[in-house]
Order: C-alpha cells, then sequence, then structure tokens
C-alpha cells in the first residue's frame, strides 16, 4: 500500500491551515500596491478587477471601488437602492462621488463551485484529516473563481436581462449589451472587420479635444463628426457617468503638434460588412451596421434570461454597472457571514459521498464519522499503541505522536506505521484535525465514565430538583374542572393557575376540595 499520508497536498493553493501561514496573510496582502492614480481617483474609464475576494475586485466606470455600499441582511442582495443616509456616509467615504445604484429587483447570491469543492473532497481522501466547514466557506471566498453567481430577477420589479451567448456577460438593458458586443471578440464571427488608409481631412485646424480619461483624440469641436465620436466613446466606455459630467472632463490642446497627432489617427479608417457579403456591402458608417446588428443578428450573441449563473470571476467589463454594484454587496456580505455558504458545502460534500458530522457545536467534514472502538475490539499492535497513547494525553497532536512511539532518531514514521494510522483515520476511529490535533471518539457511557468524580475526590454530584408537575385546566366543561380540582392535593391546588385557579378559590370556601378541609 502507498504512503497515504505523506502525498503532496492537492490543494496547494487553498492553504487549509492557519491564517498566519497562508500565502495570503495580511503582511503579504497590499505588497504589490502601487496606489491610485489621479485619474482613478477621479473616476476615470474601466478598470480591470483583481483576482482577489468580490468586494475588494476592480470596477467599471467613475463608480468607484466601493460601489453599492452596505450589505442588506440574507443571503444575497435585492436591488432598489441604499437608503439615504447609508449612501450619503458611501459618498463621503469616497470623495463625493456618485456611488452606482445596485439594479432593481435583481438578487444575487454567492455560491461555492462544484469543482472547487471537489478538489476539497480530494484533498480529505487523500491526507484523511478533518476540516471545519467554516473554514472551508473561507477559503473558498478567497478566490473568485472559487465561487459562482446565482442572479436572480423579480417578475414583477427586476428587468429582464440580457446573457452573453458568446461569453459570460450580463446586461439588463439592449444598449449596454450592443455597446459591450461591438468592444468583444464575438464580432468578427458575425461581420468582418477592416482597417483602411484614407486621406486625412483637410481644412484650418487650431484647436483640437481630446478625452481626458482615456486620451483618445475626439477632434476639432467644429469638425462634423466631433458630437457623433464624443458620444460613442461615452457610450462605449463611460456610460456610467453622466454624459455633461464626461463632458466636463473633455480637453482642448493648441498648437501644430496636437492637430498632427489627430490627424494621423484619422488616416486610418474601420469599415464593416456582415460576413460573407460582397465588396459593395462595405460601409464606414458604424450606425449603419449597429441598426443590422440590433434588428437582425442580436439574437445570435444575446438571450433573454430572468435568472442565470455567472462563473465568480467574470471580467467587470461583462456586467452592467448596476450589476456590479450587486454583486459587491452581495460578495462584501458574504465575507462577513462565510456560514451562509455551509448548507450548500454541505448537499455537495455529500453527493461525493463524503461524511459530515457535527462536533462541540460546529460542523466538520472528514473521510469517515467518528466511530468508537468497541470495547470488545482487539487491535494489533501498533494501532493498540496509538489508541492508548492518544487516550492517555490532555491534547495529543501528531508531532507528538511520533516523537512518543517512533524511536529516537528517527525523521519519518515508518510505513507500516502510516499504513496503521490511515487506517484508524478513515475509519473514524482516531479524528486528525487540520491543526495536527488528534481526537479519540468515544462512546457516551465512556465520555460519563471519563467526566465522572473520582472516589476520595470528596466532590458530590447534585441531584437535580424536579419540577412540580402544574395542573392545567383543559376541559371546557366546568363540572369535568370541578370534578377533577376537588381530587387534588393541597400542592396542586395551589399551583393552579388562570381560570381553574378561581373554581379552586370557590370550591374552597365551599368546603368542597378534601384535602383542603380541615379536620
Amino acid at each position: 500500500m502507498s504512503d497515504p499520508l505523506d502525498k503532496q497536498s492537492l490543494l496547494s493553493a487553498f492553504d487549509l491551515g492557519p491564517a498566519w501561514a497562508r500565502d495570503d496573510a495580511p503582511a503579504k496582502k497590499y505588497e504589490n500596491h502601487k496606489g491610485d492614480t489621479r485619474d482613478d481617483k477621479r473616476g476615470g474609464g474601466r478598470q480591470g478587477g483583481g483576482r482577489g475576494s468580490f468586494d475588494r475586485g476592480g470596477q467599471r466606470g467613475g463608480g468607484g471601488p466601493r460601489g453599492g455600499g452596505g450589505a442588506p441582511r440574507g443571503g444575497g442582495q435585492r436591488g432598489g437602492g441604499a437608503p439615504r443616509g447609508r449612501r450619503d456616509d458611501r459618498q463621503q467615504r469616497d470623495g463625493g462621488r456618485d456611488l452606482p445604484a445596485p439594479a432593481p429587483g435583481v438578487k444575487v447570491t454567492i455560491c461555492p463551485a462544484v469543482e472547487a469543492v471537489r478538489l476539497v473532497v480530494k484533498e480529505i481522501h487523500q491526507v484523511a484529516r478533518v476540516y471545519s466547514l467554516f473554514d472551508i466557506a473561507q477559503i473558498l471566498l478567497d478566490k473568485r473563481e472559487r465561487c459562482t453567481l446565482s442572479i436572480v430577477s423579480d417578475e414583477k420589479r427586476g428587468p429582464v436581462m440580457y446573457r452573453g451567448l458568446k461569453d459570460n456577460s450580463l446586461f439588463v438593458t439592449k444598449e449596454e449589451a450592443v455597446a459591450h458586443f461591438w468592444q468583444s471578440g464575438p464580432i468578427e464571427e458575425l461581420y468582418d472587420v477592416e482597417d483602411t488608409e484614407t486621406e486625412a481631412p483637410s481644412g484650418n485646424f487650431q484647436v483640437v479635444a481630446k478625452c481626458g480619461l482615456s486620451g483618445e483624440w475626439l477632434g476639432p469641436p467644429n469638425f462634423h463628426a466631433y458630437q457623433t465620436t464624443l458620444r460613442r466613446l461615452h457610450r462605449e466606455k463611460f456610460s456610467n457617468m453622466d454624459f455633461d459630467r464626461y463632458v466636463s472632463r473633455v480637453k482642448t490642446e493648441r498648437g501644430e503638434e496636437a492637430v498632427n497627432a489627430w490627424l494621423e489617427t484619422m488616416k486610418i479608417r474601420r469599415r464593416w460588412r456582415v460576413k460573407g457579403g460582397s465588396d459593395e456591402d462595405w460601409t464606414f458608417d458604424r450606425s449603419v451596421v449597429e441598426r443590422d446588428f440590433a434588428t437582425k443578428h442580436f439574437g445570435e450573441a444575446f438571450k433573454e434570461v430572468r435568472e442565470t449563473e455567472l462563473p465568480g470571476d467574470v471580467p467587470p467589463a461583462n456586467l452592467s454597472i448596476g450589476l456590479l454594484a450587486s454583486i459587491r454587496i452581495a460578495g462584501s456580505n458574504t465575507r462577513r457571514h462565510p456560514a451562509m455558504l455551509i448548507p450548500t458545502i454541505c448537499r455537495i460534500l455529500e453527493a461525493e459521498h463524503l461524511a459530515v458530522f457535527k462536533r462541540q457545536g460546529k460542523l466538520f467534514s472528514g473521510p469517515s464519522r467518528p466511530h468508537p472502538i468497541p470495547d470488545d475490539t482487539k487491535l494489533a499492535e501498533r494501532p493498540t499503541k496509538i489508541v492508548e497513547w492518544v487516550d492517555a494525553q490532555e491534547k495529543p497532536t501528531l508531532g507528538d505522536l511520533w516523537k512518543a512511539l517512533l524511536p529516537e532518531g528517527s525523521e519519518e514514521a515508518p510505513k507500516e506505521w502510516l499504513v496503521d494510522m490511515f487506517w484508524l483515520l478513515t475509519q473514524g476511529h482516531l479524528l486528525l484535525f487540520a491543526d495536527d490535533t488528534l481526537v479519540l471518539p468515544k462512546r457516551r457511557a465512556q465520555q460519563a465514565a471519563a467526566a465522572a468524580p473520582k472516589e476520595g475526590t470528596g466532590k458530590k454530584r447534585k441531584r437535580k430538583k424536579r419540577k412540580r408537575k402544574v395542573f392545567k385546566a383543559r376541559h371546557t366543561s366546568p363540572a369535568k374542572m370541578i370534578r377533577t380540582i376537588t381530587r387534588l392535593k393541597p400542592g396542586g391546588v395551589r399551583a393552579l393557575r388562570g381560570p381553574a385557579k378561581i373554581w379552586a378559590r370557590r370550591l374552597v370556601r365551599a368546603g368542597r376540595v378534601e384535602s383542603m378541609v380541615e379536620e
């Protein structure tokens, strides 16, 4: 039999261990942080999301890194905007910027990815250790790719969402979906795109406008295509910003050098045509192609959905700004309450035939449920030594076990000892936790005997006081109630409550209760 405890972990990326020993310890968390640029602080263009947790990821546009704000109670986030006071507090913390509101009527729930949980199953079977489900939930939330996003739009209040068939994208409006299509790779599957050289525009240009966020040249303000270019750039990259606010970020430059730089960009023009079309179908007018896509080919790239699932590491550019805010709120809420993932983790573990059990009020998962060794069971020599040593120690650990049982100078446990140890662990006769702690399961009778005070200690067990049973009059008939009260003992008569007590007082005064009559 191969060495079961001396194999490399299958989940080295999961870092199943104490927080201070993981690769993402707090001291290293911001090791490569370079700080915010001026444009980033002002809410510039789309920023790529990091690979970290949900509430620390990237974002689109000028929404700010904390777009979405505080999280409500519960499993997910239902849209509809944040309370006024809480939203104002977020704006104050974020430099006074307008933060994006979550998508109304949309509920986002963070779920563990099935493949990530299966890696945990392989790890548990490989090393025969017991892990806390709470710790597993925290580990899954540490990386986006270990989770999935369940997004549901309410039929009454929520919008119809558009799910991308070519990529993992989701938008709440058709305009956002079309704008995303023209910036993504799938456009080449439906249209031929070609860049051609043309002559630069002629004229006397003195001033050239430039986007203050992306740095793209927009052209002279008096140029015929200036407004079209300005609105197209705002729609494609900065749709989360108000148009007037975006216009205020436009810069103007004078001089021959700036004009020549814009003219160089105008020498290259892009044209489009439907896939497989003729030379006569080429067009430089992008609006014509956009109308053709929206009316004829939109269904080939997107479908209408009310509920869907997305991978946790979906790029922020593939989502509407409202959905991104809802995801951040749900992710922040789930990170504060990782136990919300435990029911789903339990279902996946049980489907993979892995044991889930409770110990001291907490849920654990291991290769087997705890199975105490029967009293009449005789084990071999090595398993007997292991069990007896663990039973005699107050806080046994795996390292202390090998130091006590193996000869001095032994650096590693021999194969035969590892095989016997692995058998005890997989049978549930021993529990090896993630912190190397060993526990010997016992029956309740054995636990009671171990906890009972020994003879000669002088300690006596306190006897529990028996609660007196109180008679409750459940009879609707006064005759039955009177008959029952007259048969009660004095203690039962005094313990009566409610209407029965009133009847008892009357019967005592009338001398009808025999036990209360003075002899």
